[in-house]
């Protein structure tokens, strides 16, 4: 075989590879950038005729500058860098993320630069998403135990007003101040259980909502999130009826939404928020935004489990609209057959809690309603004073997080020792936990008629 028939030989080989292979192909002249080749895949990939695309220099598709063009280039051709992450604009002007693989060739007596190019836009996008998700979800825990430590200081407060409140006269000039530090302290307990409904896992059953509370609710933490410079406007029907959802999936859906046009509009804008009952009977819920031109990447999808439908439209210069489609509730809850309490039964409790502020603070106000009240520290006193007094106390009333045993830890062992013998846990979140051992709940802040009600009502 001769030289000459070698040489097309391979020529022919290279051209095989080169322009049959499915992968996305250029040949790039090192000293300027031009695009002296480029083969099918990335004529489909770019979108632009191969003619043309072989006229073009990579400055029209990569979009650093000129200046970091060149760094690049050079760093391909002296094999600094086997690969790159480098971001294209394709023909429809869209943005593409993609991996580079170039190094130099010898073609026809001149050193080029061969690029193999890989198209990872899905694969950012899903890496961003997580790392959304990721950040949510730290967000969430912080505001957890946030949440969890300020309703503590939410149940002491609301504990010491209420406790004034009964040694004042009716007619006592503090009265109105006291009764507004009541609605401010039940304020902000519903903040707080916003805060930690957004903090919770996994699916959660859905319920009935009063929507036009929720998004009442819900816009101020929005407001907050969103700092000064994005207003959030509502417009809700006031004959709103209640639809089918668990709170926090909603509120978090909300959130993402927020966080993504704060994102989009670091110059400020307007976030809407609409809501009314459409033609087929279920309510729709529109947010919308004023940013221009960014793309939408809402990782809400997750958190939608209750029937619901969610579209997103974005028209460019015009903002982004998120539709969401919600079932009416219909449910009947059932009435209560229990028989209303007509006499109290609670009249000595083990209070269980490991801050010593909200032990004097609800134990006095407890004391005041005339109750017999031993305190504990924690699990292991309260045992220690079960044991003393013989497991003769009405009920046990305990906080859920504390550092040795927590209290459905500790209601497993009283039920061990004196089934008979009721527990009420309290807790900053709405929801108990599924446990046997559980009498009764209580969600901090509560008012002390609230906790005679509850103990009362397990004692019977």
């Amino acid at each position: 075989m001769g030289d000459d028939e070698d040489l097309r030989e391979r020529a022919a080989f290279y051209q095989a590879m080169f322009e049959v292979n499915t992968a996305i192909k250029l040949l790039i002249d090192p000293t300027d950038g031009s695009i002296i080749d480029a083969n099918p895949a990335a004529a489909t990939f770019y979108g632009y005729p191969l003619d043309e695309l072989r006229r073009m220099k990579i400055s029209q598709i990569n979009v650093l500058t000129p200046e970091e063009i060149r760094h690049e280039l050079q760093r391909a051709r002296t094999r600094a860098a086997p690969a790159f992450h480098f971001r294209h604009r394709i023909a429809s002007g869209e943005i593409r993320d993609v991996d580079v693989y170039s190094g130099p060739v010898q073609l026809r007596g001149r050193e080029l630069l061969l690029s193999i190019i890989h198209d990872i836009t899905e694969r950012t996008q899903l890496e961003e998403r997580l790392r959304k998700a990721q950040r949510l979800d730290a967000i969430g825990r912080l505001a957890a135990g946030v949440a969890h430590d300020f309703n503590n200081l939410l149940a002491i407060a609301l504990a010491s007003v209420e406790l004034a409140e009964r040694k004042l006269a009716p007619d006592h000039a503090a009265r109105p101040h006291l009764a507004d530090v009541k609605r401010t302290v039940k304020h902000g307990a519903s903040l707080t259980h916003q805060m930690l409904e957004l903090s919770r896992q996994g699916e959660l059953a859905p319920g009935r909502v009063d929507l036009r509370a929720m998004i009442a609710a819900t816009s101020d933490l929005l407001r907050n999130v969103l700092g000064h410079n994005i207003s959030v406007v509502t417009d809700v029907a006031q004959d709103l009826p209640a639809v089918r959802i668990h709170p926090s999936q909603l509120e978090l859906v909300f959130l993402n939404i927020a966080l993504d046009a704060r994102d989009a509009m670091p110059d400020g804008g307007t976030l809407t928020i609409r809501a009314n009952v459409i033609s087929d009977g279920r309510v729709c819920i529109v947010i919308s935004d004023t940013r221009r031109g960014h793309e939408v990447d809402l990782p809400i999808e997750p958190y939608f489990l209750s029937d619901g439908d969610i579209s997103i439209e974005r028209t460019p210069h015009e903002g982004t609209r998120v539709e969401i489609v919600l079932p009416l509730y219909a449910s009947v809850e059932p009435e209560s057959t229990e028989p209303p309490c007509s006499t109290r039964r609670a009249k000595e409790i083990l209070l269980v809690d490991d801050r010593d502020d909200v032990r004097a603070a609800l134990g006095d106000a407890l004391i005041d309603a005339g109750l017999t009240v031993h305190t504990a520290s924690g699990a292991r006193e309260a045992l220690a004073q079960l044991d003393k007094l013989g497991g003769k106390v009405d009920v046990v009333l305990s906080d859920v997080a504390m550092p040795e045993r927590t209290g459905v830890e500790l209601a497993g062992d009283i039920r061990t020792r004196w089934p008979e013998l009721p527990v009420v846990l309290m807790s900053g979140h709405r929801h108990p936990p599924a446990s046997a051992t559980i009498s009764g709940w209580l969600a901090k802040p509560f008012t002390i008629d609230d906790v005679i009600a509850t103990l009362d009502r397990v004692t019977r």
